[in-house]
């Protein structure tokens, strides 16, 4: 009979239990908020069957108190409930162009709708309006109405105007705006295709006069300029703590990297330094920037720095055990030990930055483990392998892994030590050198001379 496949046998089990209970219960807060967002999906497409209407829009606010009332001010939406408020407000919007002919403002939005942000109030009721004007254009210039065609035209250059003065950069936003300029191309042709077949403003032979003569706006009165001023100096300051944020996470994450490289030539003292600088920067600069501007905490360049210090302490631990952070203790032996993320009690982090990290983990193991084999110390690269796999073993017991797509790397690594251990027998088999004892954690000191 076939023996039973080796098993690499980790000293110390990673237990991610509590964590995975955790992400289980976001998780399911993340799937009520999905089911919420197909219901009002289902509600948006009604409302907008009897848009128009008188009290077209108490069932929508009815339906939405909710929601709002379950996501504090200027934090994050889950799922894509933010996609449909901007759904709603677009509504909200052309219903108040056909009620007024003017712009809605966000003050009073934000009387059915409190915790409205900028961004989806620039998304739906500004940017989404104009898109729901060229449709509405199309529609009036049928019948000939150019008096609405024409308030429509006028509303979508006077908020064109407006949107030209922001800096949108890359992102949803931008992509938006590029319709507004498409949409009030398509008005300016219905305009001109009227104007060669005889239609006028003043003439009624074709439309609906009541339609024709129901809106009547001066252009000086189509948005409300100064509301839509301050927004803009609201958007331009975040823009500033987005540019202050980048720039100070560089800071913090280019410490953090040192200290990994540090923590491979065994200078344990800069080590300490280096992820005290990261800490401070993460503490004093980042986060309260942060909490000024919640939506900046899922930022690309912020997560970036919290995984590599996390990356950092985990490798430390790893090779000196937790007691290295405190009082600097450290032993010639890896001591293998696995911080979790209830240790980081210095920077609260989410999940999938703690996960991250324990990935990116992995490949230093992996260096270290190519450091050692190449001084032929065989128990390190095994202990090296038992930490991989333990880490491995640890992410496929989760539920739900949040950071799937780092697996693949995980795994790499693994078989990558595997291989290293074979080649290792291999060689002792034909009589080359293995190093009996483990001393594996030999490098600088604190005065920064070699142990070997």
């Amino acid at each position: 009979m076939p023996s039973l496949p080796l098993k690499y046998a980790a000293a110390n089990v990673l237990d991610l239990s509590a964590l995975s209970a955790r992400i289980t219960a976001v998780e399911a807060r993340r799937q009520e908020a999905f089911e919420l967002w197909r219901h009002l999906q289902v509600v948006v497409n009604v409302s907008k069957e009897h848009v128009g209407e008188k009290g077209a829009m108490e069932s929508l606010r009815t339906t939405c108190q909710h929601v709002l009332l379950s996501t504090p001010e200027r934090e994050p939406r889950l799922a894509n409930l933010s996609n449909r408020m901007e759904d709603i407000v677009r509504l909200e919007s052309f219903q108040h162009f056909l009620e007024t002919g003017t712009l809605v403002s966000l003050s009073e939005l934000t009387r059915s709708y409190p915790t409205l942000t900028d961004e989806e109030y620039l998304a739906g009721a500004v940017m989404g309006l104009t898109q729901e004007l060229r449709r509405y254009g199309l529609g009036r210039a049928t019948v000939r109405d150019v008096a609405s065609v024409k308030a429509a035209a006028s509303l979508v250059t006077e908020c064109q105007n407006f949107l030209l003065q922001m800096d949108f950069r890359n992102g949803p936003l931008r992509r938006k705006y590029d319709g507004v300029k498409y949409s009030l191309q398509a008005l300016e042709t219905l305009l001109y295709e009227l104007s060669i077949t005889g239609a006028t403003v003043d003439d009624t032979s074709y439309a609906e006069t009541s339609e024709a003569k129901r809106i009547k706006t001066e252009t000086a009165a189509l948005i409300p300029t100064e509301e839509l001023q301050a927004l803009k100096d609201r958007m331009d300051h975040r823009d500033e703590l987005r540019e202050s944020l980048i720039k100070k996470s560089r800071d913090g994450q280019k410490a953090a990297k040192q200290s990994i490289f540090a923590l491979h030539r065994g200078d344990t003292k800069r080590t300490r330094d280096l992820l005290n600088e990261c800490r401070d920067c993460i503490q004093k600069d980042l986060m309260p920037i942060v909490r000024e501007e919640p939506f900046l905490r899922t930022a690309g360049s912020f997560t970036g720095v919290l995984e590599e210090y996390v990356e950092a302490r985990l490798f430390g631990a790893w090779l000196y055990g937790n007691a290295f952070f405190s009082d600097g203790t450290c032993s010639s032996k890896v001591s293998g030990v696995f911080l979790q993320m209830e240790d980081f009690t210095e920077v609260a982090l989410e999940p999938e930055e703690y996960l991250g990290g324990l990935c990116d983990l992995t490949g230093e193991i992996g260096r270290y483990a190519v450091q050692r084999g190449t001084a032929r110390d065989k128990s390190a690269v095994e202990l090296s392998l038992q930490g991989v796999s333990s880490v491995l073993s640890a992410l496929q017991s989760l539920e739900r892994c949040p950071v799937q797509k780092k697996l693949e790397g995980v795994r790499r690594t693994e078989e990558k030590l595997e291989r290293m251990l074979y080649d290792m027998s291999l060689s002792e088999a034909a009589g080359g050198r293995i190093v009996p004892t483990t001393d594996s954690n030999q490098g600088e000191d604190e005065d920064g001379n070699r142990d070997d």
